[in-house]
């Protein structure tokens, strides 16, 4: 009698926000500064990395990919590259139906693994045409509260 295959736990991502994090650590492992929510032109990237004079975008999605090629286009005007960055099983989703667009605008494709949260490149973004602007890494500023008087 045969053994049962192990079962594998996968856990779907519900959020967008549940994308940042396993994305953010690729980004930095890969050598960028991540900010998060950068405005470029009307829209705000979920993550920007910078590292040298390269900029990157990034705008995570579970699903609506009209939404995301419009925000992904958007970034391109401030951005080197410019990916979206979707759940691993979403892929075959936005490649069957977006595949042609996305090659032909240079939007590249990272998926996030739901079971183990790893990044995997799956559609290399080329170098934007459209960039007229450059986007700076803004210092991070931490606001502190003053210290409460007392009376």
């Amino acid at each position: 009698m045969e053994k049962p295959l192990p079962e594998t736990q996968i856990n779907p991502y519900y959020y967008e926000l549940e994308l940042i994090h396993p994305m953010e650590q690729y980004l930095t492992i890969k050598g960028y500064i991540v900010q998060h929510e950068v405005k470029i032109g009307f829209c705000r990237a979920d993550l920007v990395g910078f590292k040298k004079n390269e900029v990157l975008a990034v705008e995570l999605k579970l699903k609506e990919w009209n939404k995301a090629l419009i925000q992904a286009r958007n970034y391109q005007l401030g951005a080197d590259y410019v990916y979206i960055g979707i759940p691993l099983l979403r892929a075959g989703s936005l490649l069957r139906k977006k595949q042609t667009i996305l090659e032909s605008e240079g939007i590249g494709v990272y998926t996030i693994n739901e079971k183990s949260g790893a990044v995997h490149q799956l559609l290399p973004a080329q170098p934007s045409s459209k960039k007229f602007g450059t986007l700076e890494l803004k210092p991070r500023t931490h606001h502190r509260k003053k210290p409460r008087q007392l009376l």
